[in-house]
C-alpha cells in the first residue's frame, strides 16, 4: 500500500515538472515589451501572410510606423480609471463615451491610411488580416498546447465572428 501511495505522489510530481517546462513555452501570459510584441508580430504575420524576403523588408518597415502611431493613439485616448468605490457620474459617463467614440473615428482613420500604405505592397486579404491584429474582438491565442486550455489549443477564438443584427 505504501508503494502504491509514494508511487502515485511521484507520478503526479513528474507530471508537474513536466507542465510547468510546456509552461514556459506557451507566449499567453508573457510580458513583453511595446518592441518585442512587434518584432513578434512582423516575424509571425511574414510567415502567415506568405511574405517574400523583400516584401517583409517593406512590411516590416510600414508596420512598425503603423504600431508606433496606433500605440500613441491607444495612449492618448486611454479613459481615465475612476476612483475605486466611486461611481461616475451621468457627466463623467458621457464625457468618457464621447471620449470612446472620438477614438473609435480616429483608429479608423488611421486604419484606412495605412491601409493604402499596405495595400502597396500587399493583396487586399492580407492587408485585412493585418488590420484585424488590432481589432477589439481579436485577441491573439496561444498555439501550442497548454495547462491552461488543458491538452489542446484553446480554440477561444476559432470559428466565425459574432455577426450583428441588421436593422
Amino acid at each position: 500500500m505504501k508503494k502504491m501511495i509514494i508511487l502515485a505522489i511521484s507520478a503526479i510530481l513528474v507530471a508537474n515538472v513536466s507542465a510547468q517546462e510546456h509552461k514556459k513555452d506557451c507566449f499567453e501570459g508573457k510580458k513583453m515589451s511595446k518592441e518585442e510584441r512587434v518584432e513578434f508580430d512582423i516575424k509571425r504575420l511574414s510567415q502567415e501572410l506568405y511574405l517574400s524576403d523583400q516584401q517583409a523588408e517593406k512590411f516590416a518597415a510600414t508596420y512598425r510606423e503603423y504600431a508606433g502611431k496606433l500605440d500613441e493613439l491607444f495612449q492618448k485616448n486611454a479613459p481615465a480609471k475612476p476612483e475605486e468605490g466611486k461611481a461616475l457620474s451621468d457627466k463623467e459617463l458621457d464625457k468618457l463615451a464621447k471620449q470612446r467614440f472620438a477614438g473609435m473615428k480616429e483608429l479608423a482613420d488611421l486604419q484606412a491610411k495605412y491601409y493604402d500604405k499596405f495595400r502597396k505592397d500587399l493583396n487586399a486579404r492580407q492587408v485585412e488580416k493585418v488590420l484585424r491584429l488590432n481589432e477589439p474582438f481579436h485577441k491573439p491565442c496561444c498555439e501550442k498546447k497548454c495547462d491552461k486550455h488543458g491538452d489542446k489549443k484553446c480554440g477561444k477564438h476559432e470559428g466565425p465572428r459574432p455577426e450583428f443584427p441588421k436593422e
